[in-house]
């Protein structure tokens, strides 16, 4: 499971765009959920709904999609949580835009919304073994009805990170003897092994390019069944711990959501 970039070259071609918006109503009573729930129902009209997708490891084709999530309890970020997320996906960045305005519109002064901005690209990984671990072996994405949990991590990777050559970026992914400490590492690839099978993962890139002061580089999405929620747990537990992932000295993570994949808000 990769919670990171693999790829071997910052930039890339956007084949389609994605955004999150973040819901967060001042208070949320029964109203307010029938309120929402009529605004979500009008959104959904320009775009087709992911829900019961199933099939395919690698990022969806550029069609004009829309996922909805609500919080499951718990909220991470330390503020009031979102109880309600849409994501939106389309080919023409212009759609998402305009989805963007009609939910504020929609929404006025119910609720404040944040947008995370994402792109999908094809990965261009280090070697054969690489893109096989992340694709032959990926669990494809299942309906809403059975991988029903929903995480989004916004992550970005130091200016340290962006120095470094390529080919010494690349080795933190790979098992490998860590010049800091003087020991061997598994390295983030290994962490991952357990989950990648079980946890379906997609990484979506800054539109604008990795790198950017301010901005977050990437956003790692995954979703999976109630029974591995656990076991995603753990595994991000073993990502940022340092001492067996190096990487994680250079990872900046931004509030993690967790939640659930709904049919419609």
């Amino acid at each position: 499971m990769s919670f990171a970039c693999l790829e071997s070259t910052q930039t890339g071609v956007n084949l389609a765009f994605t955004r999150f918006f973040f819901v967060r109503p001042a208070q949320l009573d029964e109203g307010v959920r029938l309120r929402l729930r009529g605004v979500g129902d009008q959104l959904a009209r320009a775009f087709f709904n992911v829900f019961d997708l199933e099939g395919g490891t690698r990022d969806s084709p550029p069609h004009e999609m829309i996922q909805f999530l609500s919080l499951n309890g718990h909220g991470t970020d330390g503020q009031r949580p979102a109880t309600h997320v849409v994501q939106v996906t389309s080919k023409y960045r212009p759609s998402l835009n305009d989805a963007e305005k009609e939910l504020r519109r929609r929404v006025g002064e119910l609720a404040e919304i944040s947008v995370l901005n994402g792109a999908g690209r094809t990965p261009q990984y280090t070697s054969a073994e690489m893109y096989t671990w992340a694709y032959g072996q990926a669990k494809p994405r299942g309906s809403g009805r059975v991988l029903s949990n929903a995480i989004i991590i916004p992550i970005r990777k130091t200016a340290e990170w962006w120095a470094m050559p390529a080919m010494e970026r690349h080795q933190y992914f790979y098992p490998h003897h860590d010049r800091q400490t003087g020991c061997d590492v598994r390295g983030h690839a290994e962490l991952g092994r357990a989950a990648v099978g079980r946890i379906h993962r997609r990484v979506f890139y800054n539109p604008d390019g990795e790198g950017r002061r301010g901005e977050w580089d990437f956003i790692a999405y995954f979703e999976c069944a109630d029974g591995d929620l656990r076991l995603f747990d753990d595994t991000l537990s073993a990502m940022r711990d340092t001492a067996k992932n190096p990487e994680w000295r250079f990872v900046e993570e931004g509030p993690l959501w967790k939640g659930k994949r709904t049919l419609r808000w």
